[in-house]
């Protein structure tokens, strides 16, 4: 197992003020998760490397135009404020923790989208930000899981959205921490830096959300859903922003 993951885990994973059976549930799919966890450290690692060798300051560009299509304005105001709609006005009361918590990460979303064109900015890649509306590169993803589809699995659940937070947040984080073990730019330093608390405090919703609310069966299995989604072989490949190849 990678050292990055291992820290990760004793730090994050494990440990937990809460017992019972949504702890439980939570360290089943944790065994799920763990191999897919430390082949993205892996390739996060490698991919920092060969960005390294490549002799040309364009990664740092495709990294960031990868990143803008995945938390960019319009990705983040969308699919970040219709995992609210799944909390119907009755269960409000029920879920109000998840509510602020979801409130607050559309902000953080759309500010790693500004972080992402700042490297674009500051690296002279391009003059203003509106240029990347009209470039596919920085709008278009190739990954059917990121974000649970996006605006699908929020709605199937007010817990649903629990599984892609414990595992899509963990790729940020891990990928975040393998990134910066290899890459000393500042530029994409900066970028990291600026996020990456706040992509450890979307992981820990999840594990929050499943650890306080996901006592019973019923409500175990939309969460359980969303990890069948997240796990087939097609799907956990992170962004390039965070060590993926595309």
């Amino acid at each position: 197992m990678q050292p990055i993951l291992e820290s990760f885990l004793e730090k994050w994973v494990y440990p937990t003020g809460f017992t019972g059976p949504g702890v439980d549930f939570r360290l089943r799919q944790t065994e799920r998760c763990l191999p897919h966890w430390d082949k993205l450290v892996t390739q996060a690692i490698d991919s920092a490397e060969k960005d390294l060798k490549s002799g040309s300051d364009e990664y740092k560009a495709v990294r960031a135009r990868a990143g803008y299509a995945a938390e960019g304005p319009f990705m983040s105001l969308k699919q970040m404020s219709t995992q609210i709609l799944s909390v119907t006005i009755d269960e409000q009361p029920k879920y109000i923790d998840l509510q602020r918590m979801r409130a607050r990460q559309i902000w953080d979303e759309v500010k790693h989208g500004q972080l992402h064109a700042d490297v674009l900015l500051r690296g002279g890649f391009i003059k203003r930000e509106e240029e990347l509306m009209d470039d596919p590169r920085a709008n278009t993803q190739p990954r059917l899981s990121y974000f649970g589809m996006t605006a699908m699995f929020p709605h199937i659940h007010p817990l649903a959205r629990a599984g892609q937070h414990y595992y899509t947040e963990s790729i940020a984080c891990l990928g975040i921490a393998s990134t910066l073990s290899v890459i000393d730019d500042p530029l994409v330093r900066h970028q990291l830096h600026s996020q990456s608390a706040e992509e450890m405090m979307h992981f820990m919703e999840g594990k929050y959300q499943i650890d306080a609310y996901a006592l019973t069966p019923a409500d175990q299995k939309p969460i359980e859903e969303v990890f069948d989604f997240l796990l087939r072989p097609w799907a956990p490949e992170p962004s390039r922003a965070l060590g993926g190849s595309k």
